[in-house]
């Protein structure tokens, strides 16, 4: 990882917007699609390069920072997450999260499904908007169909997803939904034929986590054991278990659950938490605190997620290496 990715905050101004996508559609933030220049100003950008530039609403001005934090926590994990960086926008004086596009539609070989599609596919009259429905059980299938069918689909999903879901339980992320995930195809020609390669999409869209709605006056709260204990216990999958459940299952519970179905993935999970590496992440934190930008991470802000991170890591692993 270069240095330079905490150390430097992008200049998106001058950036070419995407024509089609001039303000991206999906999800609750405002996002802009904009491409990154030829000759680009930082060695960690790629060259004329999509990226996502993901903004915070007006109530959580700080929210897209957790993007950057959950891209370095995953990072350290061991978690295929896309690369991430501070960015702004001097004209419009707008702060966000900067978000490498994790495949090549421009190359016309590679293609993105997202999980939503194959849902509807699976789960008759699947609620797309609500996602009520999004199962664990029917992700099972969906992935145990495809290495079925696709020789070339070589990547362990079930791997995948121990990482996924002890990503998201150490962040208290609540939003891993049914398009918060997929499939990317690409087509590789050779000589004698053209094949068809699958593989899953990074674990994207980080940022419903690290305790984001907590407003600066409500911080020293979380001093107290307590109210950290209530944060953690609160936490819950978007997922259900089955389709039938009528609610979610909280992080910890679908951690376990996950593990008796398949106990091989214990030791990924136990192993990515174990990779966290705090006083590092400190530094880490230190670092963004200082970039200039029209939205800084405060210094009270980075300090109370890196508590939160703290408290629920050891409860983690408390309840996991038993």
């Amino acid at each position: 990882m270069n240095v330079e990715a905490f150390q430097q905050a992008v200049d998106i101004t001058a950036w070419r917007r995407d024509e089609e996508f001039a303000h991206y559609p999906e999800g609750a933030r405002d996002k802009t699609l904009v491409y990154s220049p030829d000759k680009a100003p930082f060695s960690f950008l790629l060259l004329g390069h999509r990226y996502l530039f993901k903004r915070s609403s007006p109530r959580y001005p700080e929210h897209f920072w957790m993007e950057i934090i959950a891209y370095h926590l995953g990072l350290q994990m061991g978690v295929p997450v896309p690369k991430t960086f501070a960015g702004y926008d001097t004209k419009e004086g707008q702060s966000g999260a900067l978000i490498e596009w994790f495949f090549f539609p421009q190359r016309g070989t590679e293609t993105y499904i997202a999980g939503g599609d194959f849902c509807q596919q699976y789960i008759p009259n699947f609620d797309r908007k609500k996602g009520k429905q999004h199962n664990f059980e029917t992700v099972a299938q969906i992935f145990a169909d495809l290495k079925q069918k696709h020789p070339l689909f070589h990547a362990d999903w079930k791997a995948y997803w121990a990482k996924a879901f002890v990503f998201d339980a150490l962040i208290g992320n609540t939003d891993r939904h049914q398009d918060n995930w997929g499939i990317i195809e690409k087509f590789v020609s050779t000589e004698e034929r053209t094949h068809q390669e699958i593989t899953i999409s990074p674990v994207f869209d980080n940022g419903t986590s690290l305790g984001y709605n907590i407003l600066a006056p409500k911080f020293s709260d979380f001093e107290k054991e307590c109210s950290l204990e209530k944060h953690f216990s609160r936490g819950w999958h978007h997922m259900k278990w089955e389709v039938s459940d009528q609610t979610q299952m909280n992080h910890c519970d679908f951690l376990k659950k996950f593990s008796e179905k398949y106990p091989e993935t214990m030791m990924i999970m136990l192993t990515s938490l174990k990779k966290v590496n705090f006083p590092a992440l400190k530094h880490i934190l230190e670092s963004l605190t200082h970039l200039k930008l029209p939205v800084k991470l405060s210094s009270d802000r980075a300090s109370f997620v890196l508590r939160l991170l703290q408290f629920r890591h050891k409860r983690l692993l408390l309840e996991l290496d038993k």
